[in-house]
């Protein structure tokens, strides 16, 4: 006797279109509170709950513009201060607000997916536990396709608030950052799915509960493991130097001898304390190395009065066969003169170079002459080994490098025992920026398991345990020469994480189902069937018909 099927649930009936826009906008909102900032990360297991409710009933296509009203909401309070940088730095004034809407209204189209992929399926099923697993499995996947556009902008996952807390974080040495969102997801999802008058309903909030006891209970015992860990390996003094330059005034030649003075005083500082290693931030030396010659021989001499090296943020032209190639460098400056050094890979899009700018013509209008004024024109390094200072291979990442997770895992596998990350924040002014900046670089070291460092020009400098716990931060804008005992680990203790061997094994894996369902949801579209149809229907008149 064939069991009957399941009756299908009912149509639930959907929100006003204005209202579910607002639910979705909080949504959204909650998702940037949970960013390190604002510090609401416990908001990160709730703030899809919203976006659930907003899209229940709703036709695709309301759906998709729910779904794009949240991912808005997110990118405009995640990085409001985008529009700031690109007013007073990039030459565009009330302009750079459209540039920061445009790029959060590009971003969002990953969550009107998500929504538009979701909507027909999340009320209709009698298995709500396994379709939260298929939503928090796209929310993953197209989180993972944003780093492809303009070589990446992901600067709010899903669960990168969780840095606050890292107990929390541990998981990443095996699934990543992005991979951390799918348990967050899910936890989202079944409790949305939950409905009070239902008893068997409260085994979603059961798995929701599960989950998070486990997160804990692997992030508790990891946290533990690894503070024990990093404090038996040998201790290294580094020196930071923190100079708070103005961004205005780093490249103002009228500015240049009381900046070169300021590092001079602080190299001296540094110096007196016989450290393993002084660290400049990202292009520190507010000249050309070795096109400026008179500077160019101050700081040989004033780093040849130290017999330990420092590791300087500089820009050198290289002038070769080719067209002159410009890099931001990192650069081991030793007694005897420049050693080793490391050039940035991932450039800045507008920034440091503009993308497709002979490709696009209209990149050449007006408007975006200030952009392209203000962007530089660095031409990417090649990928390199650690430096090795004192058989010590440091692992060197330039600025912008640190969100992006393959950046220190690559250099870990080829060895690198030290995470260095230089930058220069004072771009960012007194936003959220330097903060979010930071806690980005945190997941690299528990990622790796590695220890890191963080010299930034005017903050937040500070070391990183490869627990994840940040120690000895700077204030923001405070100038000074900054002692950090950093913890290098023993030698049986520096094996690879799963993270470190495989990568993003999962996330990846996430976004290809989500572009599978895109796709077959779009073969699905009537509109677009008859489209294809008249692309492969045979034309009636007789080609062959004489004239």
């Amino acid at each position: 006797m064939k069991t009957p099927p399941r009756p299908a649930r009912p149509e639930p009936r959907p929100l006003p279109l204005p209202v579910a826009g607002i639910l979705a906008a909080l949504g959204g909102l909650s998702q940037a509170l949970t960013l390190p900032q604002a510090g609401l990360w416990p908001l990160a297991f709730f703030c899809l709950i919203p976006l659930y409710w907003a899209i229940r009933g709703q036709t695709p296509q309301r759906a998709w513009l729910i779904g794009w009203i949240y991912g808005l909401a997110l990118g405009l309070l995640s990085f409001y201060w985008l529009g700031q940088v690109m007013a007073g730095y990039g030459g565009l004034g009330a302009g750079g607000n459209l540039v920061l809407l445009l790029l959060a209204a590009f971003l969002a189209l990953h969550q009107g997916i998500w929504a538009w992929l979701m909507a027909p399926l999340a009320w209709r099923s009698s298995r709500p536990w396994l379709l939260a697993l298929l939503g928090a499995g796209l929310w993953v996947g197209l989180d993972h396709l944003k780093n492809w556009a303009f070589t990446g902008f992901n600067w709010s996952p899903l669960a990168v608030g969780l840095a606050r807390e890292p107990r929390l974080m541990g998981a990443a040495d095996l699934i990543g950052l992005y991979g951390l969102g799918l348990p967050l997801a899910a936890i989202s999802g079944w409790l949305a799915f939950f409905n009070p008058k239902k008893p068997k309903s409260l085994a979603l909030v059961g798995l929701a509960l599960g989950t998070l006891g486990l997160m804990w209970l692997y992030g508790q015992s990891s946290l533990a493991r690894w503070t024990e860990i990093a404090r038996q390996g040998p201790e290294k003094k580094i020196v930071i130097l923190q100079a708070s330059v103005e961004q205005e005034r780093k490249w103002d030649v009228a500015y240049r001898d009381l900046i070169l003075a300021r590092y001079q005083i602080l190299t001296e500082r540094a110096n007196a304390t016989q450290p393993w290693l002084v660290i400049w931030p990202e292009t520190a030396a507010p000249f050309s190395y070795g096109l400026d010659e008179a500077e160019t021989t101050w700081l040989n001499q004033l780093l040849a009065q130290n017999p330990q090296p420092a590791l300087v943020g500089v820009t050198r032209l290289e002038l070769g066969s080719d067209q002159p190639r410009l890099h931001n460098r990192a650069w081991l400056m030793r007694e005897s003169g420049p050693g080793p050094y490391y050039d940035k890979q991932h450039l800045v899009p507008f920034g440091e170079y503009v993308p497709l700018a002979e490709e696009l013509p209209f990149l050449k209008w007006p408007f975006f002459q200030g952009v392209l004024g203000a962007a530089g024109t660095y031409s990417p390094g090649r990928p390199q080994a650690p430096i090795v200072h004192d058989g010590v291979q440091l692992g060197v990442m330039i600025c912008f490098e640190s969100i992006f997770p393959y950046m220190a895992r690559e250099t870990v596998l080829n060895g690198a025992q030290l995470l260095v990350v230089t930058t220069n924040d004072a771009w960012f002014g007194d936003s959220w920026a330097p903060e979010q900046h930071l806690y980005q670089a945190a997941w690299r070291a528990v990622e790796n398991r590695r220890p890191l460092i963080r010299a930034a020009n005017n903050g937040i400098s500070a070391q990183i345990l490869p627990s994840g716990r940040i120690l000895d931060r700077t204030g923001h804008n405070e100038v000074g020469a900054y002692i950090y005992l950093v913890s290098l680990l023993p030698e049986d203790s520096r094996g690879l994480t799963l993270f470190t061997r495989f990568g993003h094994y999962l996330s990846p894996l996430l976004a290809l189902l989500a572009s599978a369902l895109t796709l077959v949801r779009l073969s699905r579209s009537p509109k677009i069937r008859k489209k294809i149809s008249s692309w492969v229907k045979p034309s009636k008149t007789n080609v062959f018909k004489a004239n």
